[in-house]
């Protein structure tokens, strides 16, 4: 099995406080959340914890806590710097790997 890689690992371990601080100041409970979300309050938990969940569940609580349009922001290309410079440049239809032979 692959391991997750130590940035990976701390990525999620400071999503998921972040996602339990905002849940927090909302005042709402995991049960809440999981309820809201169409998980169970352990799924919501262990998202918190940093161990993941689906990007599908974490999107839903997400949803919930108000902060999915800032993820889905966060992952626009043309949202950076290097987007922005070359949003005039015609992306490629279909990218191919050539083979070695």
């Amino acid at each position: 099995m692959k391991s997750t890689p130590l940035p990976v690992k701390r990525a999620l371990r400071t999503i998921g406080q972040n996602i339990a601080t905002q849940r927090k100041l909302l005042g709402l409970t995991a049960a809440m959340v999981a309820e809201r979300a169409g998980t169970t309050p352990p799924t919501v938990s262990k998202l918190e914890r940093g161990d993941g969940a689906s990007l599908e569940i974490t999107m839903s609580v997400l949803r919930v806590l108000g902060l999915m349009n800032e993820v889905v922001t966060a992952t626009d290309p043309y949202e950076t710097d290097r987007g922005r410079l070359m949003a005039d440049e015609a992306l490629p239809i279909r990218v191919r790997v050539r083979g070695d032979g």
